[in-house]
C-alpha cells in the first residue's frame, strides 16, 4: 500500500550523519526518496527529516538554532573572518604596499601591514589547529579541480551548514521522482536553481551537495561575478567547485552542453542594500534575462527564498547610495558589515538560522519555440516567478519567523 505524500519536506543539514556528507552517499541515504513509493522506510530512521502534511511548518519550527560540536564552532568562528578577508587581501595588500613604496604613504604601509598579519595570523590558526582535525572527520573534503562533485563536500562548507542551523524545505511537486521524470517525460533535465535575497553573503548556497543530489543527481554549477574567478585564492576555490561567469552564454552551455543544473542569486549585489520598514525586499523586478535563458533551454525554474540572509550579518548602507552603485559597477561588495560580537568582517551570528525554502518548479510551456522568444512570453515568465517567491514566503514566513512576527511581514519587490 503506496503511503499519501506530505505536503513538505524539511531536511536539516546541521543533523544530517557526518558518515553520510560524502558523494558516494545516495540521495536516498539522505531523505528516503522511495519510501512513499513502496509504503516502506526499511525500518530507517532520518531524525534530520520531518515532513508535514499542512500548509506549512509549525511557527517558529524554521527558525530554531541547533546545539553543535563546540570545535566546529570555533572552527568557524576563524574560518569565516578569514574567508571574508581573503576577498580584500590580494587587491589591499599589493595595492597599498604600491602606494608606499611609490608615494610614501605611511598610512598605504600600515594598511597593507595590518590586512596581512590578521589575514595571515587567521590562516596559521586555521590550518594549523583545524584543518587536521576535519580532514580526518570527513575524509573525503578535500579540493579536486577535476572533479567538482567531489570539491562540493568541503568541510569548509559543511561547517558553515551547521553553524547557520541550515535546513532545507521542499514541496512534494519537487521529491523525487519529480525532477527526474518531469511531467512523466522520462527526461532526466537540468534545473535552474533561482535563489533570493542575497543579502551580504548568501550562505544557504554554499550546501553544494544538496542542490547537486537531493532533487536530482545532476552536478549543480552557480554563477559568480566574472572577476571572483580570477582571483589568486576565491577563484581556484570557485573554479574547482564548479562555479561559471554570471553571463547568458556560459548559462545556456552549462544548462544544455554538459548537463548540469544551474545555481544562481538573482538579486545579485543589489540585494544587500534595500531594506524596507522591517520588510524583506527581492530587487528582481528588471532581472527577467534569467527567464529568457530558461525559455531558450527549455529548463525549469526552481525559486528559492533564503529565510535569515538579510539578519546573519550588519551591512552599514549609505544613504547616497554611493556604496550601492560603486558595488554594483566594480560587481563587488565595498560596504561595511559586522556580524557575532559586532566583529568588523567577522564570522556570521551565530542565533541567525538559514532555511533554504524551495518553491514548486516554473516549466516552461510544452510549446514553446527556444529560438522565437518574445518579450511578452519573457514577461509572463517573469511574472510566474515573482508569484513563486511570493509563494514561498507567504507559506512558510510564520514557520520561520513565528506567528507573531511573521504575520507582520512581507515581501516586496523593487527594481
Amino acid at each position: 500500500m503506496t503511503k499519501s505524500k506530505p505536503s513538505f519536506y524539511k531536511l536539516s543539514a546541521a543533523e544530517l550523519p557526518d558518515d553520510l556528507f560524502r558523494k558516494e552517499a545516495s540521495a536516498n541515504d539522505w531523505i528516503g526518496c522511495d519510501e512513499y513509493e513502496n509504503g516502506s522506510s526499511n525500518g530507517k530512521k532520518r531524525p534530520w527529516i520531518e515532513t508535514t502534511h499542512e500548509k506549512g511548518f509549525a511557527p517558529g519550527s524554521l527558525g530554531k538554532v541547533v546545539p553543535i560540536d563546540r570545535v566546529v564552532e570555533l572552527e568557524r568562528i576563524i574560518g569565516l573572518p578569514m574567508y571574508m578577508i581573503a576577498n580584500v587581501s590580494p587587491i589591499v595588500v599589493p595595492f597599498g604596499t604600491l602606494l608606499w613604496l611609490v608615494f610614501g604613504l605611511t598610512w598605504a604601509k600600515y594598511l597593507a601591514m595590518g590586512v596581512a598579519m590578521y589575514h595571515g595570523g587567521l590562516f596559521t590558526i586555521w590550518r594549523l589547529i583545524f584543518v587536521p582535525i576535519f580532514l580526518k572527520r570527513y575524509k573525503g573534503s578535500k579540493l579536486d579541480p577535476k572533479d567538482p562533485q567531489k570539491s562540493q563536500y568541503l568541510f569548509t562548507e559543511r561547517n558553515i551548514t551547521k553553524y547557520c542551523s541550515m535546513t532545507y524545505v521542499w514541496p512534494e511537486s519537487l521529491q523525487r521522482p519529480a525532477l527526474t521524470n518531469p511531467n512523466g517525460s522520462n527526461q532526466d533535465k537540468p534545473v535552474i536553481y533561482c535563489v533570493i535575497p542575497h543579502g551580504l553573503v548568501p550562505f544557504g548556497l554554499v550546501g553544494y551537495p544538496y542542490f547537486s543530489k537531493v532533487w536530482n543527481s545532476k552536478l549543480c554549477s552557480w554563477t559568480c561575478a566574472p572577476f571572483l574567478l580570477k582571483l589568486p585564492i576565491v577563484g581556484y576555490y570557485l573554479n574547482a567547485i564548479g562555479y561559471v561567469p554570471a553571463k547568458s552564454k556560459p548559462i545556456v552551455e552549462i544548462l544544455t552542453k554538459k548537463d548540469r543544473n544551474v545555481g544562481l542569486v538573482l538579486d545579485g549585489i543589489d540585494g544587500m542594500f534595500h531594506s524596507r520598514d522591517g520588510h524583506e525586499t527581492g530587487a528582481i523586478l528588471n532581472r527577467k534575462g534569467i527567464c529568457k535563458i530558461a525559455l531558450k533551454a527549455g529548463m525549469a525554474i526552481v525559486p528559492i527564498y533564503g529565510f535569515g540572509h538579510t539578519d546573519i550579518y550588519d551591512v552599514v548602507v549609505d544613504p547616497f547610495g554611493i556604496l550601492q552603485f560603486l558595488s554594483a559597477k566594480l560587481h563587488m561588495s565595498l560596504t561595511p558589515f559586522f556580524g557575532r560580537w559586532g566583529w568588523f568582517m567577522g564570522p556570521a551570528k551565530r542565533d541567525i538560522p538559514i532555511s533554504m525554502c524551495l518553491g514548486d518548479p516554473i516549466y516552461p510551456p510544452s510549446d514553446m519555440d527556444g529560438d522565437n522568444i518574445t518579450q511578452e512570453q519573457i514577461e509572463e515568465h517573469h511574472k510566474k516567478l515573482l508569484d513563486g517567491f511570493t509563494k514561498i514566503f507567504e507559506t512558510h514566513k510564520k514557520g520561520y519567523y513565528g506567528e507573531t512576527i511573521g504575520a507582520k511581514k512581507k515581501l516586496v519587490f523593487v527594481k
